[in-house]
């Protein structure tokens, strides 16, 4: 019986275990960028990787982390106070072989004016706020001008919020986009497992009564 028991309970917490996928980015923000892991909602949110003091032309070097199951990938950018606009950013996402790229179809966005550089504190609130995310207005293929090819001959898009130019709404502080979707969902075969769990435990309850 408490064999039946332990193998019932090993097949829940393997049906119910989140698995997590490497994802390999290779990120360019005029001027700068922090890349965020998450929940849907925005209460969650982890960096996994960050521009730092480096500038656009010295971006773009593959960074890796995890992402977990029903986990979304945020991109912060915003323009340096030295620099001003234009601002851009441009991405690719390698999630286990399967490409996801920048553009105005996988990603959505939201902006604040007032805060650069934000913290993880600071995107959880943009993202979180019942501020709605939309549509990305505006997007350029790579190699446009004033930028040229960048992340090799990506088909990525340069994007934003708005505006490329001063007047978008993010100009005194930083633009945050999120993917449409999640970019790991559950194993395949981890529902069978899980009921699978549940029945051996369910029949050892009613065999007992």
């Amino acid at each position: 019986m408490l064999k039946e028991w332990l193998f019932g309970g090993l097949l829940l917490v393997t049906a119910i275990a989140s698995h997590a996928e490497t994802v390999t980015a290779r990120v360019v923000a005029d001027d700068h960028y922090k890349i965020f892991v998450g929940n849907a909602s925005g209460t969650s949110l982890v960096e996994v990787a960050s521009s730092g003091s480096s500038l656009w032309p010295s971006q773009g070097a593959p960074v890796a982390f995890d992402v977990s199951d029903g986990q979304y990938l945020y991109v912060a950018a915003w323009d340096s106070a030295s620099y001003g606009p234009p601002h851009a950013w441009i991405g690719e996402f390698d999630v286990a072989g399967t490409r996801l790229y920048s553009n105005t179809t996988d990603w959505v966005g939201k902006t604040n004016g007032t805060i650069k550089d934000p913290s993880e504190s600071d995107a959880e609130a943009l993202a979180s706020s019942a501020t709605a995310w939309s549509a990305l207005n505006v997007s350029m293929a790579n190699g446009s001008s004033p930028y040229g090819t960048l992340i090799g001959n990506s088909p990525a898009s340069f994007v934003w919020t708005d505006s490329f130019g001063g007047n978008s709404a993010s100009e005194g502080g930083y633009a945050l986009f999120r993917t449409l979707n999640a970019v790991v969902t559950p194993l395949p075969g981890a529902l069978p497992l899980l009921l699978s769990g549940m029945g051996l435990i369910a029949l050892r309850a009613r065999k007992r009564r």
